[in-house]
């Protein structure tokens, strides 16, 4: 019985424990909810999981320290940072000098304290860029990767890219050439030590202490990079391409309050080397707002500067100043402009002299170009003469032997192959007196589908009787799959016409000089059909070329030449977008070499 009453006393004593136990943490989680919320915004430069890091025993301590409010970190970007103080959705930010100026300048911020580094001295200044590059490469100088592929954080980001940009412009180095070829990474900026170190950039341009807290970390070797033109900063550990600027700064907005802002300046005032938060923060402690005029100096000289006037109001305010050189300049202006509309007039009046010109040397050209396709028909004179007769002939002697069916009053049915005969027969001369009309025809360019295959077989055709009369033997080879393209039909046939009578010209002259060799004058005419050019080859045993540009107008090796054949054939390739090439062989003989694009639209605009 004792032992149990003595049970059940233990067991309401416990219970009463529990219950007293249990008020104290109510009434805290209770006194928790209802404490306000101030926000305080924190530029997370290597991401959010870092800023935390390193920013929240700061927070904690502020908590700690001032226990009626509850202070809440929010890790933010350069953008989403600009944001919040324009939006006031922050009651505090902390941030790198650089954006303190350009939120500085635009809004109502009250600067609270600035943050000092670990050095020795214990200095306010620690930002920076380092310029880094593999410590494998040549590069000793800046002036050595000018142009080259460089990371950065972002054009607008103090650290890690304008006063780097700015320390160009001091040395002399155009800096819109030094970043000619500049990739902005953003953040978290260990991005831009990742890319270098496997080889996508030449360089990096860092915020100071980057590369040795990564080095710290365990992330990188420090033996891999190499710091560029390194600054000697005193006790600073941490290496630097450019001078030092002011730390990281903590300010209040139009939406914080007046009252907690002194007392977060006192106690931030107040911590010392040795506490976490500050061993955390990366420095010995805080100070009082520094001047940042060392900042504006860069913004200035890079024309960045927050409200700063655009060069045009400047340039109208010195003009108020000083209006004899306004009305100076005014003057010189108007003479200017004068001078400019009578160039314009006189330039004018020379190019539609120039376009008359051009106009009739136009017309000259093509009466040229007609006169000699006359001449070319002149001196098919006997071919054509000989390839009409052929079906006159073969017309006359079917009709003859119709007419004998009919007096022997043979059936309809042997009589019909007779007429189909004469129809054909009929046909051939017709093509041929249309083929005779349309080179002569004085034409105007007019471009339409064609298959040069065709086109080949019938100026073959058109000159099948002087080939026969010469002895000469023509030869067709084609490679590719043939397709059909744009052409001026008139023109490119008068191109081939001219091509292969030189060509049995030349035949003609290699057998008048070598009589007693057993020569055999031979034309082979090759078709190579590519995806997107078609070129023609009209190859030649004969003399070869007798002079160094056979291309020139009113320049012949004929006795009765004009020399305007290949200068013609010449134009009318390059009409085309072709091209037209002649060279001689090695043992005897010319090669001519036509190419044409493969065209599928028509555009007969000249």
């Amino acid at each position: 019985m004792m032992i149990k009453r003595w049970f059940r006393y233990g067991f309401h004593i416990l219970v009463w424990m529990i219950a007293l136990l249990s008020l104290p943490v109510s009434a805290t989680t209770t006194a928790a909810a209802n404490t306000p919320n101030v926000d305080i915004g924190v530029l997370a430069t290597r991401g959010h999981l870092y800023t935390k890091q390193r920013w929240q025993p700061t927070i904690d301590w502020l908590n700690l320290q001032i226990p009626e409010v509850n202070f809440v970190l929010h890790p933010l970007d350069l953008d989403t940072m600009a944001n919040a103080v324009s939006q006031q959705t922050m009651d505090f930010v902390l941030t790198n000098p650089g954006q303190s100026v350009t939120l500085g300048r635009q809004y109502a911020l009250s600067w609270i304290a600035t943050l000092t580094n670990r050095a020795p001295s214990s200095t306010n200044f620690g930002i920076g860029s380092a310029l880094v590059v593999r410590a494998s490469s040549d590069y000793q100088r800046p002036e050595d990767i000018v142009g080259l592929p460089m990371a950065a954080v972002s054009e607008n980001a103090f650290g890690g890219y304008l006063t780097l940009r700015y320390e160009m412009v001091q040395q002399g180095i155009n800096p819109n050439d030094f970043f000619a070829d500049v990739h902005y990474l953003g953040f978290p900026i260990d991005a831009n030590l990742y890319q270098l170190r496997d080889r996508n950039v030449e360089a990096a341009v860092i915020p100071v202490c980057l590369l040795e807290n990564m080095v710290k970390e365990g992330l990188l070797n420090k033996a891999k990079f190499r710091v560029l033109n390194p600054k000697e900063n005193g006790h600073f550990t941490c290496q630097v391409s450019t001078p030092l600027y002011p730390n990281w700064s903590l300010a209040k907005t139009e939406r914080g309050s007046a009252q907690l802002a002194k007392k977060i300046s006192r106690i931030l005032l107040s911590m010392s080397a040795e506490n976490t938060a500050a061993i955390a923060a990366g420095a010995s402690g805080w100070t009082s707002s520094v001047n940042l005029l060392s900042i504006d100096k860069v913004y200035q000289a890079l024309d960045l500067l927050p409200l700063q006037q655009p060069w045009w109001k400047q340039a109208l305010r010195w003009l108020r100043i000083h209006q004899e050189w306004a009305w100076a300049l005014f003057i010189f202006f108007i003479f200017i402009n004068v001078y400019h509309f009578w160039l314009e007039y006189r330039f004018s009046k020379s190019k539609q002299a120039l376009e008359q010109t051009l106009h009739r040397l136009k017309e000259k050209g093509e009466m040229l170009e007609h006169s000699q396709r006359v001449a070319i028909v002149g001196e098919l004179g006997s071919s054509l003469a000989h390839e009409i007769n052929q079906p006159l002939t073969a017309i006359r002697n079917y009709s003859e032997g119709g007419l004998l069916r009919l007096a022997k009053q043979r059936p309809y049915e042997d009589i019909i192959p007779v007429f189909d005969k004469i129809q054909s027969e009929v046909e051939r001369a017709d093509a041929i007196v249309n083929r005779l009309r349309t080179l002569i025809t004085k034409r105007t360019v007019k471009k339409k589908m064609c298959d040069i295959e065709q086109l080949l077989n019938d100026t073959i055709e058109l000159l099948h009787f002087r080939l026969q009369k010469q002895e000469v033997v023509i030869a067709r080879e084609l490679t590719g799959t043939a397709v059909k393209t744009v052409v001026d039909v008139v023109g490119l046939q008068q191109v081939m016409i001219n091509v292969i009578n030189n060509a049995i010209d030349a035949c003609m002259t290699y057998l008048e000089r070598h009589p007693a060799e057993g020569y055999q004058a031979n034309i082979i005419v090759r078709t190579h059909y590519q995806q997107d050019t078609i070129s023609i080859e009209i190859v030649d045993n004969g003399t070869g070329l007798e002079h160094d540009n056979p291309t020139e107008a009113f320049v012949s090796t004929k006795t009765d030449g004009l020399g305007l054949g290949l200068a013609i054939c010449r134009d009318v390739m390059e009409m085309h977008g072709g091209e037209f090439m002649i060279q001689s062989l090695e043992s005897k003989g010319c090669i001519v070499t036509i190419s044409l694009p493969v065209l599928s639209t028509i555009n007969n605009r000249r």
